[in-house]
């Protein structure tokens, strides 16, 4: 249930109250169900981080040719791989971090938002494992990885503009600068990959520049925007 794990309160007449007011049912920070949904949230963060690691494996080579040096080339796709992923679902985690810091009440509806976005995160490895079986970056696996984080995206910023826009999910003291700020964060990383979906058509290689412009531009609009807020704090 989300709310609060009391059971659902009869209406007057001893009768049980109607599904719509069950599905509506809430629950605020503190709260079991709450706590429950975070949790598993960074469990699965946890998990398929860890499943990005269990994909780098010392690579099979003929015995005359083992030595450190051909093992880190060969395993370098992979290592590669890794370092991007890693980066693109930490800042995916500390998104997550920071938004249910500011959502203080939940309903079914972030819920559902909530899996469908946890359920692309866990997803991740797969097109990182094709990226990294690759050292040329085929266009294929290129795209694929792009699209996948582009969703991934999507539905992170989907659960943040729902939240902004509901009734009392959002703390009262996040400000309304707060909440485009915050919004302007998330919609830097579904931007930067889709883009880089016509770019790996043209140049495969070139895409993974694009990736990490994505953590530039979040810099420095991350700057401008705290910027912004401090100003208007001093006046």
């Amino acid at each position: 249930m989300i709310d609060g794990g009391e059971p659902p309160a009869r209406t007057g007449g001893g009768r049980p109250p109607s599904a719509r007011a069950i599905l509506g049912q809430r629950s605020a920070a503190g709260n079991l169900d709450y706590d429950r949904v975070l949790f598993f949230s960074d469990a699965v963060f946890a998990i398929a981080i860890t499943l990005l690691a269990l994909d780098i494996r010392v690579p099979d080579l003929p015995p005359n040719r083992i030595d450190s040096a051909e093992v880190l080339r060969a395993a370098g796709p992979r290592i590669y791989g890794f370092a991007i992923s890693f980066v693109v679902i930490g800042l995916f985690w500390m998104g997550h971090h920071t938004m249910f810091r500011y959502i203080t009440t939940l309903d079914r509806m972030i819920v559902r938002l909530n899996l469908l976005f946890l359920g692309m995160v866990a997803f991740l490895p797969f097109p990182t494992a094709l990226l990294s079986a690759s050292s040329t970056r085929e266009t294929l696996a290129v795209v694929f990885y792009a699209s996948c984080v582009a969703v991934a995206a999507l539905l992170e910023l989907t659960i943040w503009i729902y939240a902004i826009r509901g009734d009392g999910l959002v703390s009262a003291d996040v400000s309304p600068l707060l909440r485009r700020y915050f919004a302007a964060r998330l919609v830097n990383i579904p931007v930067v990959f889709s883009l880089s979906i016509p770019v790996a058509f043209a140049a495969p290689q070139a895409a993974p520049y694009v990736w990490i412009g994505a953590l530039v531009i979040g810099a420095v609009l991350r700057r401008v925007m705290l910027r912004d807020k401090a100003d208007e704090t001093d006046s």
